[in-house]
């Protein structure tokens, strides 16, 4: 398993506020089926960050393709960066 960093970028016109109940609910399926790590907004509502772990970068763009927010249209961009925790909090705990 390999460890992602997802960055979302939304439109400037909000499209994505009204989608946002249905993309953390599918959010929340991946967390209880383990492959989401961590996941929040932009304080600025800009954008957002995930944490995945996957077999692959194929699996985690299936995983990406089914997200109310890529099937609303509403994201201006997808940024998709392997991760390697190494230090700090989060990265003891994200150890196999």
């Amino acid at each position: 398993m390999a460890y992602y960093a997802v960055e979302y970028v939304f439109t400037p016109d909000k499209r994505h506020l009204p989608v946002r109940p249905a993309h953390r609910a599918f959010l929340t399926e991946l967390q209880v089926a383990g492959s989401l790590v961590l996941s929040g907004p932009f304080t600025g509502d800009t954008g957002g960050l995930l944490v995945f772990r996957a077999d692959d970068e194929a699996e985690l763009r299936r995983l990406l393709d089914r997200d109310p927010y890529h099937e609303a249209a509403v994201l201006a961009g997808v940024r998709i960066e392997e991760w390697s925790p190494v230090l700090g909090y989060l990265a003891e705990h994200l150890k196999d």
